[in-house]
């Protein structure tokens, strides 16, 4: 069984960061091993040290084939369980503290106040591992390690490598073992102290993550149900505005016929802001299945063009749709992407002032292809750039320029195309124009091949 992190309490957000930590602790051993290379030839030319330079050399050596089987291990072993990477860090943490034992113990014992490095691989555990007694654990493991190789040298069972002549007299030696004990087991107090407060505060954000997604969901259905139930009794009045318009048209009055289509004209943009809200839902519970065609690239671009055309010649804008040097067959499915275009398309006309210009421009590239539609309209203030894509929201100069609107067409876009994994881009300028770059990837359903 599959042990979760929240079981184990781990002090980091998901397995992942564990897996980028470990990949970070195995880059800075990249760094030791250079600079430990660098150090031997630096202290036994330059300063004159008599160490144990080889065996320095051999140590760093077999921390650089470690740390190489390290890498291999965390890219290409799959772990079953957070529990086995846990162990492959401690495993990690164990042989960086016996090499650096030896590192120290060549390059001069307690002599050498580099031993205080240790401090380094159990301050990083610290910040690896659940809880306080693992890294409880690693100190003492290190303190054993600093005071055996120490007790060794003094009591001559192993050589004894000195940075200087003088030799260090037992008050040194357990002043400095003193010093190291204090140090090291109060950084791990004060590691464990932030660590269990980032956890609270972790938690305390994993709870009202639950929260806003349990409302997020509520609104999602209140969203659906709503829309659902005003589409019923919406058509319904839309209907008998046409019965009445077109059956007792003679017998209205002006004034009566004109407040009737108007009525009907209402209705049917709370209609299409119904069934907009309808489809956005949709999207955003994923229970939309996509149903993929393939069509001619250019041809399909002109054809949508070509059906916004009489509205620009109605408000005699020039509507230009651009090629590809060679046509292209691209799969996707059309129904979503036909609202794309006719939304973006629909947008900049509506937006854009008589005697003006709107162009689509088709591009592909090895990884990507879409489209790019300028126009020369109103454009669109910084400040409001990334609020046209909310739901509902419509720019001050839009509701200036255009009464009716939902504020729901840039939002379904915008659900559109993350749902093919891909991107819309916004650059405008007010007074000036807008232009949107929709981009998309090329995957195994949406493949362009020359036709």
């Amino acid at each position: 069984m599959r042990i979760r992190p929240a079981t184990l309490h781990l002090p980091f957000y998901t397995i992942q960061t564990l897996k980028n930590r470990l990949e970070w602790v195995i880059n800075l051993r990249w760094l030791a091993v250079f600079g430990i290379l660098i150090s031997v030839p630096i202290g036994q030319q330059m300063l004159g040290f008599s160490l144990a330079y080889p065996q320095i050399v051999i140590t760093a050596s077999i921390l650089l084939l470690v740390n190489i089987l390290y890498f291999f291990l965390l890219h290409f072993t799959i772990f079953r369980s957070e529990f086995q990477e846990l162990i492959f860090a401690e495993i990690q943490v164990l042989t960086d503290l016996i090499l650096i034992s030896c590192l120290v113990h060549f390059a001069g014992g307690v002599e050498n106040p580099f031993y205080f490095f240790y401090m380094i691989v159990v301050i990083l555990a610290g910040f690896l591992f659940p809880g306080v007694l693992i890294s409880m654990l690693n100190a003492l493991f290190a303190a054993i390690l600093l005071t055996g190789w120490t007790l060794l040298e003094y009591h001559g069972s192993v050589p004894s490598y000195q940075l200087g002549q003088d030799i260090f007299s037992s008050a040194h030696i357990v002043t400095a073992l003193l010093a190291f004990y204090v140090t090291t087991f109060a950084g791990i107090y004060i590691i464990s102290n932030l660590v269990q407060s980032y956890r609270g505060l972790k938690d305390i954000i994993d709870e009202k993550n639950v929260q806003l997604e349990k409302s997020m969901q509520a609104r999602r259905e209140i969203f659906r149900y709503a829309a659902h139930e005003l589409k019923s009794p919406i058509t319904t009045i839309q209907s008998t505005l046409a019965v009445v318009d077109h059956t007792y048209a003679k017998d209205l009055t002006p004034e009566v016929k004109d407040m009737v289509e108007r009525a009907e004209r209402r209705s049917s943009q709370l209609l299409d802001m119904i069934n907009e809200m309808i489809e956005i839902t949709k999207y955003k519970e994923g229970i939309i299945v996509s149903d993929y065609q393939c069509v001619m690239f250019c041809a399909w671009l002109k054809q949508i063009t070509e059906s916004q055309r009489s509205y620009a010649m109605q408000k005699k804008i020039q509507l230009d749709v651009g090629t590809l040097a060679e046509e292209v067959t691209i799969c996707f499915d059309r129904s979503e992407m036909d609202k794309v275009v006719v939304n973006l398309l629909s947008n900049a006309l509506r937006y854009t002032p008589q005697g003006g210009r709107v162009s689509i421009e088709p591009f592909q590239d090895r990884k990507h292809y879409g489209f790019c539609i300028a126009d020369t309209g109103i454009g669109i203030s910084k400040k409001d750039q990334d609020k046209v894509f909310d739901e509902f929201y419509r720019t001050p100069d839009a509701k200036t320029m255009e009464r009716t609107g939902t504020g729901l067409g840039l939002n379904l876009v915008r659900e559109i195309i993350k749902k093919h994994e891909g991107s819309i881009q916004l650059k405008s300028e007010v007074g000036k124009g807008s232009q949107f770059t929709v981009r998309l990837p090329r995957t195994d359903k949406s493949t362009l091949k020359s036709s």
